[in-house]
């Protein structure tokens, strides 16, 4: 949230109105307490507590970012190329955008989606897309806007040579947040100074070298914990292939460590050409697993297509280290992953697609937490766009697509896929979705991209509160 006088006389007239609020209903509290109810005089009676109603706010990721200015100085500090596009979705009455401010270490110019609170607390949703060909960046990257958090798991990255992993630390809040990062590859934990006590300041963004902690690893996974302020974590990778533009793309936030895992939109385009030429090792498509506990799990990896099309590889995965497992010889398409395990673990994917001038551009997909009854989002303008909805339920969803005053009726079964076409740049509302998990995917000449569909904000509700 940006410091301006407005914005500070909100949350002083806010922190007032619930000082307010927690007096009165200590007092009715109290006074319950000591005549107790007409029906039962002895039995305190209790208070609805009614919170105050507070503005919604997600961030962006931001822009492109490489180290260097124009003219390729100052490499410490990273600097933004084009602008991305932000599309944006609320149940309130209007989005408010602003910048976050950067730091010594440079910043993504992020947006801070700010929907003011009305009767009640609002949801506000967006997404970013940008098409990016700049020197040796080139390619298409796209984001959720996601809420702050004390914890993110950024699966994805990589520090070998002509791979660059930036990680944005984005602090929407109005006190500093300390952040720890626990870097894993596959040798396992990286120790290295400077990991932990970063200060992030107030309305601010902090810009993180992956290779200023490890050096020459494929393999990476982040897990971004702060106290104080909460964080908004992405992760930005791009890639130059000995002299050639290998592609860009952003690593949004996955979910948390559970059993299941579920990457409900995955791009494979040209996968086997995107792999010819010098360079491209790190080319062939994977899906990135980590298990942070200290048992080996056992891992199925269920490969789905909307039409009902699919098959499994079976894999272990290390405790403690990042276990990439490679996919081979599928056809091109749009797929969601099912990641069942023994262990809790985080997973992600990465594809490679060919482009133009014998170039080409990678992809990572998040897994995604499942939805509610009701969500909205937004998609920004893109080449080619989807939305994939995966049902691991028992049950057949009906779900319901709402763009103003059209509708759309998407079937996806039990167990099943459901890829459609949706509007760009518009709200969506989705309903009947309850257990579901969500993606949307791009893929176009320029390359693809792709960021799973949040679940709408928890807001507080009214207590009973007793003495």
């Amino acid at each position: 949230m940006s410091t301006t006088p407005a914005s500070v006389r909100r949350w002083v007239i806010r922190g007032t109105a619930t000082a307010i609020a927690v007096v009165v209903a200590a007092g009715a509290v109290t006074a319950a307490h000591a005549i107790g109810t007409e029906s039962d005089p002895g039995r305190p009676a209790g208070k609805t507590v009614v919170p105050v109603p507070a503005d919604a706010e997600r961030v962006c990721a931001g822009s492109a970012l490489r180290l260097s200015d124009d003219a390729g100085n100052d490499a410490t500090k990273a600097s933004t190329v084009g602008s991305a596009t932000v599309a944006t979705a609320t149940t309130g009455s209007t989005v408010e955008r602003s910048a976050l401010g950067s730091s010594t270490t440079g910043g993504s110019d992020p947006r801070l989606l700010t929907a003011p609170a009305g009767e009640t607390t609002p949801q506000v949703a967006g997404s970013s897309y940008q098409s990016v060909s700049s020197g040796d960046l080139v390619g298409v990257g796209a984001a959720s806007c996601d809420d702050p958090s004390q914890s993110t798991w950024l699966v994805g990255g990589s520090t070998e040579t002509g791979r660059t992993s930036l990680v944005t630390l984005s602090n929407p809040t109005d006190v500093n947040a300390t952040v720890d990062l626990s870097i894993f590859d596959d040798s396992g934990t990286v120790s290295a100074p400077g990991t932990t006590g970063i200060v992030v300041a107030p309305n601010t963004q902090k810009v993180v070298p992956l290779s200023g902690f490890v050096s020459d690893q494929g393999s990476t996974v982040v897990h971004v914990v702060s106290s104080g302020g909460q964080i908004v974590a992405h992760m930005q990778e791009s890639i130059v292939r000995t002299l050639t533009p290998g592609g860009f793309d952003i690593v949004s936030g996955g979910a948390a460590p559970a059993r299941t895992q579920i990457i409900p939109g995955v791009v494979l385009e040209g996968a086997q050409a995107a792999q010819r030429g010098d360079d491209t090792a790190d080319a062939a498509p994977i899906v990135r697993l980590f298990v942070p506990g200290s048992k080996a799990a056992r891992v199925t990896l269920g490969i789905t297509t909307s039409d009902g099309g699919g098959s499994t590889v079976n894999a272990t995965a290390e405790p403690g280290v990042v276990t990439d497992v490679a996919l081979d010889d599928f056809p091109d398409g749009r797929y969601s992953f099912t990641v069942t395990s023994t262990e809790p673990l985080v997973a992600g994917a990465r594809t490679t697609t060919p482009t133009e001038d014998d170039r080409t551009d990678l992809g990572w997909f998040a897994s995604a937490e499942p939805l509610g009854a009701s969500t909205i989002t937004a998609l920004a303008p893109g080449d080619n766009q989807r939305l994939t909805m995966v049902n691991p339920t028992r049950a057949d969803a009906a779900v319901t697509i709402r763009t103003g005053d059209e509708e759309q009726r998407v079937d996806v079964v039990a167990g099943g896929t459901s890829t459609v076409i949706v509007p760009l740049s518009k709200q969506l509302t989705l309903t009947g979705t309850k257990g579901l998990v969500a993606g949307v995917t791009y893929m176009g000449s320029s390359g693809i991209a792709g960021f799973p569909v949040r679940a709408a904000t928890e807001v507080s509700t009214p207590v009973r509160v007793y003495p």
